[in-house]
């Protein structure tokens, strides 16, 4: 019997008018969002750039789940999907 392997997770990542509008979040609920949550793990912005994106399923995760155990499962996910530097 083949054995099956789960299919990566996808980050994607929206701008903040995207998850504004996903959440129907007012600019400053998306402000206290972006106190609250560290950079670059869920939000990151170019140097000198105005835009600021965000980790899509992390963000969503965390709103839905807290910071539990689960949802460090899926922070951990994410890390892993990441270049490793020392290589």
């Amino acid at each position: 019997m083949a054995k099956t392997i789960a299919p990566k997770q996808q980050f994607m990542f929206v701008g903040s008018a995207v998850l504004e509008a996903r959440l129907d979040l007012r600019k400053t609920q998306r402000v206290e969002l972006q106190k609250q949550l560290p950079c670059p793990l869920y939000w990151f912005q170019f140097p000198g750039g105005r835009k600021v994106f965000w980790n899509w399923e992390l963000v969503q995760d965390y709103l839905i789940n807290g910071d539990g155990p689960n949802h460090q499962r899926l922070v951990e996910q994410y890390l892993a999907t990441l270049p490793n530097p020392a290589a």
